[in-house]
């Protein structure tokens, strides 16, 4: 090692192998240097940030320093960064001033900075005040560059520094003041623009209380109308119109009371002093008592008298605030945002609502801010395709988060190039929340409605009920009133909810079920039901009463109910509504099916204990049905005959044939009394024959076709 280089790689070496870390005195017997020269070295590594020190009692312990390296930092900056020694030549410089200057290290880092790529920046008044710094004084000022064909405008700040071995140098830092400066310069054009368009305005400023009556006008009026403000202090502005406009100003004002953002009245006549009749624009806010919001206590405004404009300038304005009223009250979500800066230039009041911020605040934000905060990566990737193609992009959907909230959106992104320094996108977004809602709710009732169509008895609807009914309706409780043999109307089951065990005969909720239709009690009609009315939920802010009907007679009542105070929009309204049909539907269907089984049970009973044998066979002579009486009879069991040929298992064969014979002519319609008694021969499970006496019946369908014969036998 030696000491005139500044080479500390042994010493560094020599830290590295002991991370506990080395005293001075240790590192001078390890590179056989005395302690004051190991102390000197270590004092220059330890101000360039190369090691550190710890201090243990009187000893001072030296460890290699875990700190990124400056020229790691540097190249994270944003801002240019260069670094220059006593003599003016460069030691290092980050990767943003190489990519401003379009150069490589190679040409600045080593060289004079006057003799290398940073050349465009060196002036004497530049190298003057590097001098200064190295002085120890930090000089800040503007610098204004040409480059590429535009003015470059730089914030140059210079700071006196220590090398790494200890010598003096600077740094020099260049931030690109360019977008502010241009900014700056649009901003005072715009307020020059603002200030002269104030001192051209001679509107006629008024203010008036709550019956419309004149409180204060300005002096201006006496331009306008000939008439001194005390001459209409007190009056109204109607009182100076025609009697027809008068009429209709006054009803407009009328009807405008409750708009929160006030009214615009353009083009009403008024007569002036000398008789003239003029055209004046009214505009108007609401004036309210800051402590109570609801005192409402009139309105101020101006007028403009706008005759000479009417027919060219007033017809432009008035179809400007047409659009622009009709786009600020879309139900969609418009935004317009530059082209490259991405910086919102106009949002509507949809969009306000939508994103939960201010206009003001917006107009402060970029669309990126915006997006990435509610995790909208497809509306921002739409944005980026429609700047880079100039071309409508269209999103069909996104899924993103507001405050907590998932929604669904799609959009539209359209370019607007109205001059080479006025690109915007036009972005209108579409909130689609509701309708995958209610896609969602339609779906289940679609698969509610599919379930219900494969029930068979009515006991089988009520499970699914309660399964599906809260997600469809919103409601989080549902309970099942079946209707007892006491004609009351008892809770057969429930989910989600406390409901009351029986509902009180000839109460409210009790003439409303017996009444047969859907009635929705939301938020709003729950005050219509009577104070000493209990609800079948407690606790109930909402419910809803969906009836079932059978045979004009209500047999049971599907009783849906929240603890919240719900309002079910005009869909949600139909899918309960449509629900409370299909259930009815359903359950008539199946009391229907069950009453018929009933008849039949009953019939077949009967049937049973009837002491004569009865059978009925198809048009192929199969059988379809055998009461019990007849199988005993014949010393089968029911399942062994049905279906099997009647004639070739209990006639005998010696008449098979006659009797087959006569089946047929009954079939074919070519016996007209066939309620005739005959006698005629069975054959036994055991082989033994019997006489019985027979009376048969055709079995026709609903067209007349005679589709079988019931048979019945008398034991003679």
């Amino acid at each position: 090692m030696v000491e005139q280089t500044g080479d500390f790689s042994e010493i560094l070496t020599l830290l590295r192998e002991n991370p506990r870390g080395m005293s001075v005195t240790e590192i001078a017997d390890a590179t056989h240097l005395n302690r004051n020269t190991i102390a000197r070295y270590m004092d220059n590594l330890l101000m360039s940030g190369r090691v550190e020190m710890r201090t243990f009692g009187k000893a001072k312990v030296f460890f290699l320093s875990k700190r990124v390296p400056v020229s790691a930092m540097l190249n994270l900056s944003s801002e240019m960064v260069l670094l220059i020694d006593a003599d003016l030549k460069v030691i290092q410089a980050n990767e943003a001033l190489l990519t401003f200057l379009s150069a490589d290290a190679g040409e600045i880092v080593g060289k004079y900075v006057y003799n290398s790529a940073c050349k465009t920046f060196c002036t004497d008044v530049l190298t003057d005040q590097i001098r200064t710094a190295l002085r120890g004084e930090m000089v800040r000022n503007e610098l204004r560059l040409f480059k590429n064909g535009t003015d470059c405008f730089l914030d140059q700040r210079i700071y006196p520094m220590v090398l790494s071995d200890g010598r003096p140098g600077v740094t020099v830092v260049w931030d690109d003041m360019t977008p502010k400066v241009n900014a700056e310069a649009a901003l005072e054009q715009s307020e020059a623009m603002f200030r002269r368009l104030v001192e051209t305005i001679h509107d006629v400023i008024w203010s008036m209380d709550e019956t419309f009556s004149i409180q204060y006008i300005s002096p201006q009026i006496t331009k306008v109308t000939g008439y001194l403000p005390e001459e209409l202090i007190g009056e109204k502005l109607s009182k100076f119109m025609p009697a027809g406009a008068a009429v209709r100003f006054d009803w407009e004002l009328s009807s405008e009371i409750s708009r929160e953002n006030g009214f615009t009245l353009p083009e009403f006549p008024f007569i002036c002093k000398n008789g003239r009749k003029i055209y004046c624009e009214f505009s108007g806010s609401p004036v309210v008592l800051e402590e109570d919001e609801e005192l409402f206590l009139g309105y101020n405004g101006a007028l403009r008298d706008v005759t000479d404009q009417r027919d060219a300038e007033i017809g432009a304005k008035r179809w400007k605030r047409f659009l622009d009223e009709v786009i600020d009250n879309m139900p969609e979500i418009i935004t317009v945002i530059g082209m490259q800066s991405r910086e919102y230039y106009y949002v509507n009041k949809s969009a306000e609502r939508f994103l939960q911020k201010s206009r003001a605040e917006l107009l402060k934000m970029t669309s990126k801010e915006i997006l990435a905060g509610i995790g909208s990566v497809r509306l921002t990737e739409a944005h980026d395709t429609a700047a880079s193609f100039n071309e409508q992009v269209r999103m069909p959907e996104d899924h993103i988060v507001i405050n907590g909230e998932p929604r669904y959106i799609s959009a539209i992104v359209i370019p607007m190039k109205l001059s080479v320094e006025r690109e915007y996108l036009l972005t209108i977004v579409n909130d689609i929340t509701e309708d995958e809602e209610d896609r969602s709710h339609q779906m289940m009732s679609r698969e509610l409605a599919f379930i219900l169509e494969g029930v068979s008895a009515t006991q089988e609807i009520w499970k699914p009920l309660l399964e599906m009914l809260p997600k469809i309706s919103g409601f989080e409780a549902v309970g099942i009133y079946q209707r007892s043999i006491f004609d009351d109307y008892t809770l057969y089951m429930a989910k989600n909810g406390h409901f009351i065990p029986a509902i009180q005969t000839d109460s409210t909720v009790d003439r409303i079920i017996r009444k047969g239709e859907p009635v929705i009690f939301d938020k709003y009609r729950m005050t219509l039901l009577p104070e000493n009315t209990r609800s079948p939920m407690d606790h109930a802010k909402s419910l809803v009463l969906l009836p079932v009907v059978f045979e004009s007679r209500t047999v049971a009542c599907v009783i849906l109910g929240s603890k919240e105070a719900l309002s079910p929009d005009a869909v949600r309204r139909t899918l309960l509504l449509s629900t409370a049909f299909q259930i009815s539907t359903v359950v008539s269907r199946c009391l229907v099916q069950e009453k018929l089984q009933h008849e039949r049970d009953r019939t077949r009973t009967y049937l049973d204990v009837a002491g004569v044998l009865l059978v009925a066979v198809n048009r192929e002579g199969n059988v379809e049905m055998l009461n019990r009486y007849g199988a005993e009879f014949l010393g089968y069991t029911e399942s062994e005959l049905i279906g099997r040929n009647w004639f070739t298992t209990v006639i005998p064969e010696r008449v098979r044939q006659k009797r087959i014979d006569g089946f047929q002519k009954i079939i074919a319609g070519k016996i007209p009394d066939i309620n005739h008694v005959y006698e005629g021969l069975v054959i036994c499970k055991d082989g033994t024959e019997k006489i019985l006496r027979w009376r048969n019946s055709p079995l026709r369908e609903d067209c007349g076709t005679i589709a079988g014969i019931v048979s019945s036998g008398e034991i003679m």
